[in-house]
Formats: C-alpha cells, structure tokens, sequence
C-alpha cells in the first residue's frame, strides 16, 4: 500500500514527554536533528513507514464532525503551507500531545515529528507529517573490540521493528479532514486511548475497506455474542451462519444490507434479532447498507468466520465449512456427542 522507494526526509525534532500525572514536563528540544548519514536516513523512513501495512485511512474529526475546528488539523495544515514552520508547530503539538495525557497509565517517552517527502500511497505521490511517540525502551547487546579484546556492554534504546504509536498525515483529501494512517500498539484498555481520541481526535473514513470490515465484525459479534444471550444457539447452527456469512463476503462484489441478511440468517425472527442490533451499533459506528465489498479487508477478516466448539476440557472442534457435516446427538444417559462425516483424513 505505501510505496517509500521515492520517499525522503532531511531531519526530525524530538522532544521528550514527562509523565504529566507525576508532574513531570515536557523537554523541548532547541532544533531540528539533520539527517546527513544515508543509512540513518534509510533505517529512519522504515521505522517511520514500514509499520503501515494495512489500508486502514482515517480522517480528522471534532465536535459534530466540523474537523475545521479540530487544533491538529490546523496545525498540520500550517505545516504542508510551509514546512520551514515544522519545528515552531512541534512544539504545539508536543505541548498538546502532553496536555492530554492526564490518565495516570498514559507513560513518558520520546516525541518525534518530521516532514516525509513523495511517498506513494494508493497510487497518488504526496508528502506527509509523521507523528510518533516512543514509550517503552528494549534492551540491546553491544560488543565492542579493542584490538583483540572485546567486551559485551547492555544499553538500551528503540527497537526499530516495534512501534508504539505512530500517525502519518497525508498531504490529500485536506477539504475532507485529510487522509490519514494511524497506529496504537500500546495502552489497550479503553482508559488509555488517548492517542487517537482525544490528541489526533480521528474518524474512520467512509471507504470499502471500513465497510466491509465493519460489517464482518459486527455479524461475527452478533452469532457469537448477541444471538446466544436472546435464543439458545446451538453451535452447529453458529457455525452454519458464520459459514454463510463467510460465503457472501467472498463471492460477492457488492453488499447489500437486504440481501446479506436473506442469505445469511433465513429465519425471519433472526434477521430481524441482526437488523436491531445493527441499529443499536449504529449509534456507535457507521454501518453503510450497500458499499463494493474490499477483498483485502475479507482477507484480513478472515480469522473471525472460524466457529470452535469446545467440548468439556478434551476437545476442540474447529469447523472451517460444511457445518451440515457435523450432527449432534444425546444418549439415554444423558452424556452429549457429535458424529463427524468427512472423505479425506490427512
């Protein structure tokens, strides 16, 4: 999806972020760091862009979606308008990066920001703004030589191959909010989700990609979660509708909302049960009704079709297709079994 065979950048700015529940500032930096080694440039712009591997675009938002309004939308606009403004605008972003960071899980850690040059993205050559942050410090083995002696030293520093959390402005779709790549691989817990909801303040873009996604997860939720907790399911048949489910996303190339749910649930009492849920969901998330189905994101998805059965602690029973394969039975004395019909065994 990114290209970077093209991109360059000349110098990052770095400033340190203290841990704000404890008291602790932020330290700004006095200047830009010039990139003049070729290979510290090199191994810059694959952390910086290698960690974006999925086509998963976001957009700025704000109160009731006027994204105008949105501080860091203004902020990197200055920046694509003229660049030589990259370290005055850091050190607003740095303040505000930290000024949000009040959830006592929320860690210190280096702050870098820096200007990206022709990156191709989806086809389209554009600079971007990487904003990254820094939070946990691995350990590395060093041996130094000194003639022939050597000695083994521990220091520690980034791990070039792990990104904490990183954001990338492209410099397209600006009358839209941006288009915009984003990563979080660390504070899972909904308290700490600073990163994305409160600094950067993002929304999924209305794309394939976000549709298709979107719909497979909330159907898996719904067989999964919401089915059982209204009917008794039996497994075989949460089986069976993940099954269909899994069908309709890879062989058609559109979906729609009406056809998706006579093909998947039949039953008139469920598809109505899956409808008012994806009511419900709507107030959270944007489900679209019809959108060209990505098979990209079917791929990706791919892991949440898989139904298992697990059988007191003896036995798993993973079912990848034909749940009609599959029939379940009870004997007089009440224990539970499953007869499994197949050609192959390998």
């Amino acid at each position: 999806m990114i290209n970077r065979a093209s991109a360059s950048l000349d110098k990052v700015i770095v400033h340190q972020l203290g841990k704000k529940s404890e008291g602790e500032d932020v330290i700004f930096s006095n200047e830009a760091i010039s990139l003049e080694n070729v290979d510290t440039r090199e191994v810059l712009l694959s952390y910086f862009l290698d960690s974006f591997r999925e086509p998963d675009f976001f957009t700025f938002t704000f109160n009731d979606g006027d994204f105008v309004l949105n501080p860091l939308y203004n902020y990197i606009g200055n920046i694509f308008d003229e660049p030589a403004l990259l370290y005055e605008i850091s050190v607003k972003i740095a303040r505000l990066l930290h000024d949000k960071s009040n959830n006592p899980l929320i860690k210190s850690g280096d702050f870098c920001i820096t200007y990206i040059k022709d990156i191709l993205v989806d086809d389209e050559m554009v600079d971007a703004v990487g904003i990254f942050k820094s939070e946990d410090k691995d350990a590395f083995i060093k041996i130094d030589k000194d003639g022939k002696s050597f000695s083994i030293n521990i220091d520690k520093g980034i791990n070039t191959n792990k990104m904490d959390k990183a954001c990338l402005i492209l410099n397209t779709e600006r009358d839209t909010g941006f288009k915009i790549l984003n990563i979080d691989h660390s504070n899972k817990n909904r308290e700490a989700r600073y990163w994305r909801d409160e600094f950067l303040i993002l929304e999924a873009r209305s794309d394939d990609y976000h549709s298709t996604t979107n719909m497979i997860r909330m159907t898996a939720e719904f067989v999964k979660k919401r089915l059982p907790a209204d009917a008794p399911l039996d497994k075989k048949d949460q089986s069976a509708y993940l099954k269909r489910s899994e069908d309709y996303f890879k062989n058609q190339e559109e979906f729609e909302i009406d056809e998706f749910k006579e093909k998947v649930f039949k039953n008139k009492q469920v598809s109505m049960a899956f409808e008012d849920y994806r009511q419900e969901q709507v107030q959270e998330r944007k489900h679209d009704e019809t959108f060209a189905i990505s098979e990209y994101a079917v791929k990706k998805q791919s892991k949440v079709f898989r139904s298992v059965i697990k059988l007191d602690k003896n036995f798993h029973i993973y079912v990848h297709g034909d749940s009609s394969k599959i029939q379940k039975g009870e004997l007089e004395n009440g224990q539970k079994y499953y007869m499994l019909y197949y050609d192959d065994e390998s």
